[in-house]
């Protein structure tokens, strides 16, 4: 049985781990197959999330399901950036020739950076 302080606390890792993610409330609805207002119901600690979405919002915002419920540390038990995820999640909609270039442009920073990072400027 849950407290209303432990669903509280839930509520407010579950909207810091969706702004983290770049997704809107509409995002995570579509993502998690709920609507905006259940979203927002869950995230103001009004509405019980069952573990089906729990486990919904866990894959969406790319977390372990250990580190929206409090069980497993910060950031760092992530599983891929914040802005990894919202990077992969944009380019999904990219037609796969887009994707090719932007592919392209990532291996081309990586080069710069280690140019960069090989001569100390």
């Amino acid at each position: 049985m849950t407290s209303a302080a432990d669903q509280l606390e839930l509520a407010r890792r579950l909207r810091s781990s969706r702004l983290e993610s770049g997704m809107s409330q509409a995002e995570a609805a579509d993502a998690v197959g709920l609507s905006r207002v259940a979203v927002a119901e869950i995230e103001a600690g009004r509405r019980k999330v069952s573990s089906i979405e729990l486990n919904e919002f866990a894959q969406a915002y790319g977390r372990p399901i250990e580190v929206l419920l409090g069980t497993k540390g910060g950031t760092d038990a992530v599983a891929g950036s914040p802005v990894m995820n919202h990077l992969a999640r944009t380019a999904k909609n990219l037609t796969p020739e887009d994707q090719q270039q932007l592919l392209r442009f990532a291996e081309y920073l990586r080069s710069e950076s280690r140019k960069r990072r090989d001569t100390g400027t």
